[in-house]
Protein backbone atom coordinates (compact mmCIF):
# COMPACT_ATOMS: atom_id res chain seq x y z
CA UNK A 1 0.00 0.00 0.00
CA UNK A 2 1.04 3.22 -0.90
CA UNK A 3 2.44 5.57 2.27
CA UNK A 4 0.32 9.05 1.27
CA UNK A 5 2.71 11.23 3.21
CA UNK A 6 5.54 9.95 1.08
CA UNK A 7 3.66 10.27 -2.21
CA UNK A 8 2.73 14.44 -1.16
CA UNK A 9 6.19 14.88 0.24
CA UNK A 10 7.59 13.21 -3.20
CA UNK A 11 5.63 15.10 -5.21
CA UNK A 12 6.05 18.51 -3.08
CA UNK A 13 9.69 17.66 -4.03
CA UNK A 14 8.99 17.30 -7.60
CA UNK A 15 7.69 20.32 -8.08
CA UNK A 16 10.10 22.71 -6.14
CA UNK A 17 12.67 20.86 -7.89
CA UNK A 18 11.38 22.50 -11.39
CA UNK A 19 10.59 25.44 -10.32
CA UNK A 20 13.83 26.27 -9.15
CA UNK A 21 15.06 24.77 -12.17
CA UNK A 22 13.31 26.38 -14.65
CA UNK A 23 13.79 29.67 -12.61
CA UNK A 24 17.49 29.47 -13.23
CA UNK A 25 17.54 28.51 -16.34
CA UNK A 26 19.34 30.33 -19.14
CA UNK A 27 17.28 32.31 -21.40
CA UNK A 28 16.69 31.53 -24.88
CA UNK A 29 18.34 33.59 -27.17
CA UNK A 30 15.93 35.75 -29.22
CA UNK A 31 15.61 38.38 -31.79
CA UNK A 32 16.37 41.70 -30.84
CA UNK A 33 18.24 40.85 -27.32
CA UNK A 34 21.65 40.70 -26.54
CA UNK A 35 23.51 37.61 -27.42
CA UNK A 36 24.27 35.54 -25.04
CA UNK A 37 27.89 35.36 -23.16
CA UNK A 38 29.94 32.71 -24.66
CA UNK A 39 32.95 31.67 -24.02
CA UNK A 40 35.53 28.82 -25.35
CA UNK A 41 38.31 27.88 -26.17
CA UNK A 42 39.84 28.37 -30.07
CA UNK A 43 42.22 25.15 -31.56
CA UNK A 44 45.14 26.31 -29.92
CA UNK A 45 43.31 25.59 -26.20
CA UNK A 46 43.20 29.84 -25.69
CA UNK A 47 39.95 30.94 -23.94
CA UNK A 48 38.15 33.39 -26.24
CA UNK A 49 35.28 35.56 -25.12
CA UNK A 50 32.75 36.48 -27.90
CA UNK A 51 33.12 40.21 -26.29
CA UNK A 52 35.96 39.76 -28.08
CA UNK A 53 34.26 40.21 -31.44
CA UNK A 54 32.09 43.13 -30.18
CA UNK A 55 32.69 45.82 -32.00
CA UNK A 56 32.11 47.74 -35.10
CA UNK A 57 31.01 45.35 -37.42
CA UNK A 58 28.39 42.99 -38.03
CA UNK A 59 28.85 39.29 -36.67
CA UNK A 60 27.85 35.83 -38.15
CA UNK A 61 27.90 33.16 -35.19
CA UNK A 62 27.43 29.86 -36.29
CA UNK A 63 27.32 26.36 -34.05
CA UNK A 64 28.68 23.32 -36.53
CA UNK A 65 30.08 19.76 -36.97
CA UNK A 66 32.40 19.31 -39.36
CA UNK A 67 30.62 15.67 -40.54
CA UNK A 68 27.55 17.70 -41.20
CA UNK A 69 27.12 18.05 -45.01
CA UNK A 70 24.57 21.14 -44.45
CA UNK A 71 27.61 22.29 -42.11
CA UNK A 72 30.46 21.95 -45.05
CA UNK A 73 27.71 24.01 -47.25
CA UNK A 74 27.27 26.63 -44.89
CA UNK A 75 31.46 26.75 -44.30
CA UNK A 76 32.17 27.31 -47.93
CA UNK A 77 29.90 29.62 -48.51
CA UNK A 78 30.62 31.66 -45.62
CA UNK A 79 34.09 31.49 -46.47
CA UNK A 80 33.71 33.09 -49.63
CA UNK A 81 31.58 35.82 -47.92
CA UNK A 82 33.63 36.25 -45.45
CA UNK A 83 36.93 36.87 -48.05
CA UNK A 84 34.33 38.86 -50.13
CA UNK A 85 33.60 41.27 -46.86
CA UNK A 86 37.30 42.66 -47.05
CA UNK A 87 37.20 43.38 -43.63
CA UNK A 88 33.67 44.38 -42.81
CA UNK A 89 32.55 41.36 -41.28
CA UNK A 90 33.21 39.02 -38.29
CA UNK A 91 32.21 35.50 -38.71
CA UNK A 92 32.99 33.13 -35.44
CA UNK A 93 31.81 29.36 -35.49
CA UNK A 94 31.62 26.82 -32.75
CA UNK A 95 32.36 23.11 -33.74
CA UNK A 96 30.90 20.24 -31.66
CA UNK A 97 33.27 18.13 -33.16
CA UNK A 98 34.63 15.38 -30.99
CA UNK A 99 37.78 15.19 -32.69
CA UNK A 100 40.18 18.09 -33.01
CA UNK A 101 41.69 16.01 -35.56
CA UNK A 102 39.33 15.77 -37.81
CA UNK A 103 38.49 19.31 -37.67
CA UNK A 104 41.99 20.46 -37.77
CA UNK A 105 42.32 18.24 -40.79
CA UNK A 106 39.09 19.37 -42.11
CA UNK A 107 39.64 23.47 -41.58
CA UNK A 108 43.24 22.88 -43.49
CA UNK A 109 41.81 21.32 -46.39
CA UNK A 110 39.25 23.73 -47.12
CA UNK A 111 41.01 26.79 -46.05
CA UNK A 112 39.02 28.01 -43.25
CA UNK A 113 40.07 31.94 -42.40
CA UNK A 114 37.95 32.83 -39.78
CA UNK A 115 38.25 31.80 -35.99
CA UNK A 116 37.06 28.23 -34.83
CA UNK A 117 36.08 27.60 -30.95
CA UNK A 118 35.34 24.46 -29.76
CA UNK A 119 32.93 22.79 -27.66
CA UNK A 120 33.34 19.03 -27.27
CA UNK A 121 31.67 19.92 -23.65
CA UNK A 122 28.29 21.10 -25.73
CA UNK A 123 27.87 23.48 -23.14
CA UNK A 124 26.55 26.02 -25.35
CA UNK A 125 24.05 23.59 -26.24
CA UNK A 126 21.35 24.94 -23.75
CA UNK A 127 22.89 28.67 -23.56
CA UNK A 128 22.04 29.28 -27.23
CA UNK A 129 19.00 26.20 -27.71
CA UNK A 130 20.82 24.36 -30.56
CA UNK A 131 18.58 21.45 -31.93
CA UNK A 132 19.71 21.76 -35.25
CA UNK A 133 23.36 22.07 -36.59
CA UNK A 134 24.00 24.44 -38.18
CA UNK A 135 22.29 26.76 -36.39
CA UNK A 136 23.11 30.64 -37.19
CA UNK A 137 22.84 33.86 -35.25
CA UNK A 138 23.54 37.18 -36.50
CA UNK A 139 24.73 39.64 -34.43
CA UNK A 140 24.52 43.37 -35.03
CA UNK A 141 27.37 46.05 -34.27
CA UNK A 142 25.93 46.37 -30.40
CA UNK A 143 25.35 42.84 -29.76
CA UNK A 144 22.16 42.18 -30.54
CA UNK A 145 20.63 39.22 -31.92
CA UNK A 146 18.60 40.42 -35.35
CA UNK A 147 18.25 36.63 -37.26
CA UNK A 148 18.53 33.32 -36.32
CA UNK A 149 18.86 30.67 -39.01
CA UNK A 150 18.17 26.90 -38.21
CA UNK A 151 19.26 24.66 -40.85
CA UNK A 152 21.04 25.77 -44.00
CA UNK A 153 19.98 26.15 -47.70
CA UNK A 154 19.66 28.50 -50.51
CA UNK A 155 17.19 30.63 -48.91
CA UNK A 156 19.80 30.96 -45.47
CA UNK A 157 22.32 31.90 -48.15
CA UNK A 158 20.51 34.63 -49.39
CA UNK A 159 19.47 35.93 -46.17
CA UNK A 160 23.12 36.09 -44.89
CA UNK A 161 24.14 38.16 -47.97
CA UNK A 162 21.46 40.57 -47.44
CA UNK A 163 21.96 41.13 -44.15
CA UNK A 164 25.98 41.54 -44.19
CA UNK A 165 24.99 44.29 -46.62
CA UNK A 166 22.66 46.23 -44.11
Amino acid sequence: MIDMRKLVISMLLTGLVFCFSTAFAEPAPKIGYPAPILELPNLDGKSINLKNYADAKPLILVFFASWSKSCQTEMADLQKLYAGSKGNLKVVTVSFDKKTKDLTTYITKNSILFPILTDKKLSSLDKFQILILPTTFCVNRHGIIEKIFVDYDDNVKKALIEWQKS
